[in-house]
């Protein structure tokens, strides 16, 4: 259709503009004045779940996702969802329909009247609206567009045939170890600690739609019906049928209470959908790759979240009771593994982070402008 013929067009050029930028705009967290000094490598990352992993979590605490620290490059979010407005706009406006549809290149490279308006609802969406409605990331392998990096004033992202990494990603995959996330390589300027220039990664399914960023799982929807059903048999139940549901339960051998000082695993909440969810992604986190004299260290801050079935059990008595009655006990909740280590490394070397959920190997590599210029 003509529609997603532009649409096709648009993302291709907006990629191209937004790459070129990257390359050639670079960032200004770091004043610009200074980039002559600055040591420039490559660094190619590869992360992965391990297969077979599942037994090995009730080994860790109940915790949900955490808000990845800030990053100085974030280049994902436009790779996979170009800002195409700025294009949009440049086009002309369409001239009014004819009788006979016309595949003509004025009638698809132009602008309809109502795609100028943001706040119509069937206008494309912003780079992050658009991620959030993708149920998992369309590629796990990163394929950027490269360049000379004589030229660049800000990191950018580097093709993938050029990474060193294929075969032991090919090989996870063939023996069953483990499921690639996420496989990229870019070129950035490495700093000192001070400076705390991060990287974000994320990839795999985005949970976004079932939970909220806090890894609670949103309430069920409901029509303003039902809620008012459900409304009305709460009032219309008397404390005597309560007791008597508790006495049952108790003849049952069902009714049992806890003395605890805390809900347990943690305390259980209810959080309603909003009309536009966050993305939640499977992998989320930064690379922190920085200098210490001459010698590179790594810190990463990775995290896997997986959904697990969770037990509620409050602290409360009243909420125990009123759990007991409601017969709803156990729920969903998206756990967090996270990887947080820190390495001294050498460039062109294989480093390799383990954790029990989750596998991270990183290469630096040196490039031309690696070596002090100062």
């Amino acid at each position: 259709m003509p529609t997603a013929t532009l649409r096709q067009r648009l993302i291709r050029l907006s990629k191209s503009v937004v790459l070129l930028a990257a390359v050639l705009g670079g960032q200004t967290a770091i004043a610009q004045a200074e980039r002559d000094t600055w040591r420039w490598f490559e660094i190619e990352v590869l992360v992965f779940k391990h297969s077979g992993s599942e037994d090995v979590a009730e080994s860790f605490a109940w915790t949900g996702p955490a808000t990845p620290a800030a990053s100085q490059f974030d280049p994902l979010p436009r790779y996979f969802a170009p800002d195409i407005r700025a294009a949009l706009m440049d086009l002309p406006a369409c001239n009014l329909p004819t009788v006979i549809p016309t595949l003509s290149q004025d009638s698809i490279w132009c602008r309809r009247p109502w795609e100028a308006n943001p706040w119509l609802p069937m206008n494309w969406p912003a780079p992050q609206q658009a991620l959030a409605q993708l149920a998992q990331l369309p590629a796990q392998v990163i394929d950027g567009s490269g360049g000379p990096v004589q030229q660049a004033t800000g990191p950018y992202l580097a093709p993938a045939q050029q990474f060193e990494l294929n075969e032991m990603r090919q090989q996870i995959i063939r023996r069953g170890v483990g499921e690639p996330l996420l496989h990229m390589s870019w070129y950035q300027p490495v700093f000192s600690l001070q400076q705390d220039y991060r990287v974000r990664l994320f990839g795999g399914k985005n949970y976004g739609a079932t939970f909220a960023p806090s890894g609670y799982p949103y309430a069920p929807e409901q029509d303003e019906f039902t809620q008012a059903e459900a409304a009305q048999e709460s009032t219309q139940q008397s404390l005597t049928e309560r007791l008597q549901q508790l006495l049952q339960l108790q003849q049952e051998g069902g009714l049992q209470f806890t003395a605890r000082a805390a809900d347990q695993p943690l305390p259980k909440q209810r959080v309603e959908r909003p009309e536009q969810p966050e993305p939640v992604w499977e992998l989320d986190g930064t690379v922190h790759v920085y200098l210490v004299g001459n010698y590179l260290h790594i810190d990463s801050d990775l995290e896997l979240r997986e959904p697990h079935l969770v037990r509620w059990q409050p602290a409360a008595l009243d909420e125990q009771a009123e759990q007991m009655v409601q017969n709803e006990g156990t729920s969903q909740f998206l756990r967090s593994f996270k990887l947080d280590q820190l390495r001294r490394v050498i460039s062109h070397e294989t480093h390799y982070f383990d954790h029990p959920k989750l596998g991270l190997v990183v290469q630096i590599r040196r490039t031309d402008l690696s070596a002090r210029r100062y």
